[in-house]
């Protein structure tokens, strides 16, 4: 008996001493160099990234003009999405005008000149990518497609879709492609543009999807063949501009890209979302088109104008490879509201939506029409889980 009350005892004094010990222990803090505030890793697997996805920047008038008098940063009509984007691993946006500006002051629609501040906004949000391949990329001429350059290198914003000159592509100082560091990989990101608006390119500056269909196959070609390249993004900017028909020669168009070798195709152009595609290749690889993303921001007023959506995609190892395929997708809707102030300045703010009763019903039908209700994100949390 004594024995008993003897190891009763060391056993309680055992744990005791343990318990302790564990709560002497600091946790250890990791934290995310690449992004602020991402949410904990649950799954340990470092083999997964995530890129994100927006739709046109227009600065229209009314949009500078809020920002010359009212000087908030153009950031702040997206601040809502912030997090989402420092939770991405990389983030891209289409640039749909020239930023020119030693050509002049900056100007609206039908010939933009973006004013340069757009730039550093886009940079601290923490978009990587942008294409600059689209229908008002020659609105400043080639000088503007240069100046553009220019200042995208100046605030380090990377560009696909748009050249310098087609001497320094001759001599490989500059290529239509990009390819950025993802985590421990690279992928490549290729952009090109339908037309430009019946303004003549003379100088060869700009990637054309259809007229140039042997050099953006050649492309692809190119970057599959380099076995450090794990993924391909085509970026194409095409489409009748608010229309939600999808034309079968885009349909072919894209599919061609993707048994080439392409992962994913994003389109932009025609200002309203359009659908999402899932398609697999000859090789068996899974594959996305998403044919329209909408915009982001604009001075678009009009219901349909104004409902867009953030895209997510996450990548995977494929096993049998080194390469990226696609794992997962998913959509936000997002709402442009604009109100218009005492000061007669139009104010923007663009919403990520998850309570539809907050928007009129009609834009709520448009993105369960046109993207379904099965990959929206219907709550903050889910999103927060999709990187996680």
């Amino acid at each position: 008996m004594k024995l008993l009350k003897l190891l009763i005892l060391f056993s309680v004094f055992f744990a005791s001493a343990c318990q302790t010990l564990n709560n002497s222990i600091p946790v250890k803090t990791v934290h995310n160099e690449e992004r602020k505030d991402a949410p904990k890793q649950q799954d340990k697997n470092p083999k997964t990234y995530s890129i994100s996805f927006v739709g046109d920047v227009i600065i229209h008038e009314r949009l500078r003009t809020r920002e010359e008098k009212h000087k908030e940063g153009y950031k702040v009509i997206w601040s809502e999405l912030q997090k989402y984007f420092d939770w991405s691993d990389l983030s891209y946006a289409n640039l749909e005008g020239p930023v020119a500006p030693d050509l002049g002051k900056p100007s609206g629609f039908p010939q933009f000149n973006f004013p340069e501040r757009i730039l550093p906004s886009l940079k601290e949000a923490g978009i990587d990518v942008v294409s600059t391949a689209n229908n008002h990329a020659l609105d400043k001429g080639a000088k503007g497609i240069r100046s553009t350059i220019k200042h995208l290198k100046k605030h380090n914003i990377s560009h696909t879709g748009t050249i310098s000159s087609t001497q320094v592509l001759d001599q490989e100082k500059e290529t239509w492609w990009h390819i950025s560091k993802l985590k421990d990989k690279k992928i490549a990101w290729i952009s090109c543009t339908e037309m430009t608006n019946g303004i003549k390119d003379k100088e060869g500056l700009v990637l054309y999807c259809f007229k140039d269909i042997e050099k953006v196959k050649a492309a692809i070609k190119a970057l599959k063949a380099k076995k450090d390249i794990s993924a391909i993004i085509l970026l194409p900017h095409w489409g009748e501009e608010e229309e939600y028909e999808i034309a079968d020669y885009r349909k072919r168009w894209a599919h061609i890209m993707l048994n080439l070798g392409a992962s994913a195709v994003v389109g932009s152009h025609p200002h309203v979302v359009q659908k999402i595609e899932s398609y697999t290749t000859t090789d068996g690889r899974p594959t996305i088109i998403a044919y329209s993303l909408g915009n982001f921001i604009s001075n678009q007023f009009w219901l349909w104008t104004k409902t867009s959506m953030l895209l997510l995609l996450k990548f995977k190892e494929d096993g049998a490879s080194d390469q990226l395929i696609v794992d997962d997708l998913k959509y936000v809707p997002l709402w442009m509201n604009r109100t218009i102030e005492k000061d007669g300045t139009a104010k923007y703010r663009l919403l990520p939506i998850f309570n539809f009763k907050k928007v009129p019903h009609d834009a709520s039908e448009i993105w369960v029409q046109q993207l379904g209700n099965e990959k929206r994100l219907k709550e903050p949390a889910e999103v927060e889980q999709f990187f996680q």
